[in-house]
């Protein structure tokens, strides 16, 4: 048995340890609130614009390249992790769902290439020798869209000049503080159904925000606009739907972030639980050395005692 000694030191180590988790916890946990905050900013545009585009798409036939299916011949897969790890099972849940499409790719025998963001995706796929276009890290926790948009960029870049034709991502949706869903999702072509489950799913479902939709008041449909087109109908579309589409990487990304500090404020809430429950152990054990200690010297003392007599 350890040394009373030794167990005091192993106490004292796993209280400081448990100190330094229940300070991350609640830097998460702030991280994770302003991440949500900065997610919900961009809403009204992202539903203006969505309003927009259903109007005129149900009073023109034209269909701007963004929307157009083509033949497979390439595919792109773009893959959100995170820069730090101590998230408990977030990055492995998306790296997981990524190496299950790209499986898939290589049984159909389709070329492919990735285009990672975080530090986790792009160390994990670098050690295997993945097909990566490119790789994006250093993100803040609160990424604004002028930083988001160069990823965006490369993307409508690459599929307008045909280098894939289709691309799909794979991020962590969050839909509570205690539970976030790795999705798979296709960014182009554009589908209007695919944006918009991207504007819905910005607010989380149960929450400090999760009654959002119901102040708005947005109810589609109730007004019948009568919209004439300047330019043009396709010239509108060539515009709004590339900012649509900027949009909903930068909300992948944010609600990549949220998931991120929320895991991260769950695994670090775990840490401390058990470290509690390691110090209330490591308490008993270190009673019982020390009753076996004084146990000891009672025997010693009492038996030197009978032998003096």
């Amino acid at each position: 048995m350890p040394s009373a000694r030794d167990i005091k030191k192993r106490i004292k180590s796993v209280k400081s340890t448990s100190q330094i988790t229940r300070a991350m916890e609640a830097v998460s946990a702030t991280k994770m609130r302003k991440s949500q905050e900065f997610a919900l900013r961009a809403r009204p545009y992202a539903l203006a614009g969505l309003e927009i585009l259903r109007n005129i798409l149900t009073r023109t036939s034209i269909l701007p390249p963004l929307m157009q299916k083509r033949e497979i011949k390439k595919s792109a897969l773009l893959v959100v992790t995170s820069d730090k790890g101590l998230a408990g099972a977030f990055n492995a849940n998306v790296l997981r769902r990524a190496e299950q499409w790209v499986e898939t790719q290589r049984q159909a025998e389709k070329p492919y290439t990735l285009i990672l963001v975080g530090k986790k995706a792009r160390d994990y796929f670098e050690r295997r020798g993945a097909s990566i276009q490119r790789s994006f890290t250093g993100f803040g926790d609160f990424s604004l869209l002028s930083e988001t948009i160069q990823i965006s960029g490369l993307v409508l870049e690459d599929f307008t000049a045909n280098h894939y034709d289709e691309i799909d991502a794979v991020y962590t949706h969050f839909r509570t503080t205690l539970k976030q869903e790795t999705f798979l999702r296709k960014i182009l072509p554009v589908e209007k159904e695919g944006i918009e489950e991207i504007v819905a799913g910005i607010v989380p479902e149960y929450g400090r925000y999760s009654d959002i939709p119901s102040k708005e008041g947005h109810v589609h449909g109730i007004f019948n606009y009568e919209y004439k087109f300047e330019p043009g109908p396709e010239e509108i579309l060539n515009k709004l739907i590339p900012q649509l589409v900027k949009i909903k990487i930068h909300h992948m990304i944010l609600e990549s972030n949220a998931s991120e500090h929320s895991a991260r404020m769950v695994a670090m809430k775990n840490a401390s639980e058990s470290a509690e429950e390691l110090m209330s152990g490591l308490n008993l054990v270190y009673n019982k050395a020390r009753q076996a200690s004084i146990t000891r010297e009672l025997t010693e003392i009492t038996a030197g005692a009978d032998a003096l007599n």
